[in-house]
């Protein structure tokens, strides 16, 4: 299957959730993600507020700033550029591009390498590192110069194939996935099924 044959496919396989479903999901994710050690280490961290159906850190994201983490998110600043962007309040944002949920300005930004963890979107992840975006490179760019061992993929667990997702020499493997069902680090190797 080449890739767009298989964006669309997983596109198709997310929006097929209902919302009490995807409600369930996030509740176990958000757990996974916060009994992590990467979590309970970082200071800083990028998150993203999800749209629709996408695997939701809402909770994580309240947890984060209740902890007094500083905590990130994405704002598209070009066709081309996104940056991370401070959230103090999960209720101060407004509807950016793409009908993502993004904070008002003005914007305190961090630099990618100034984040102790980021915590990647994709449609689709495999089960040795590989991602795949939703096609516009934002991640792929503003990843570049992040080391692997600070990202930790996001998804529901419907996302995640066994088979490797065809990568490209820019595409940035990740250090672990991190699901509703289960925690996969790459770096060392192994799986952890919870």
């Amino acid at each position: 299957m080449d890739k767009h044959t298989m964006r669309l496919a997983f596109k198709a396989r997310r929006q097929a959730m209902s919302d009490s479903e995807c409600k369930t999901r996030a509740e176990a994710l958000c757990k996974h993600i916060m009994e992590s050690a990467e979590y309970k280490k970082a200071h800083s961290i990028m998150a993203y507020l999800a749209m629709p159906k996408e695997a939701n850190l809402d909770a994580l994201v309240t947890q984060a700033l209740a902890e007094g983490k500083a905590v990130f998110v994405p704002v598209c600043v070009s066709k081309t550029e996104m940056i991370a962007a401070r959230l103090t309040r999960l209720d101060d944002v407004k509807t950016g591009v793409l009908h993502i949920r993004i904070p008002n300005e003005p914007y305190e930004t961090a630099a990618p390498n100034e984040l102790d963890l980021i915590l990647v979107p994709g449609v689709a992840f495999d089960t040795k590192g590989g991602r795949m975006g939703m096609g516009a490179g934002y991640y792929d760019r503003f990843l570049a110069k992040v080391p692997k061992e600070r990202l930790i993929g996001v998804a529901w667990d419907i996302q995640v194939v066994s088979d490797e997702i065809p990568m490209e020499a820019h595409d940035k493997r990740l250090a672990g996935l991190i699901t509703d069902e289960r925690v996969l680090t790459f770096k060392k190797l192994c799986i952890l099924i919870m």
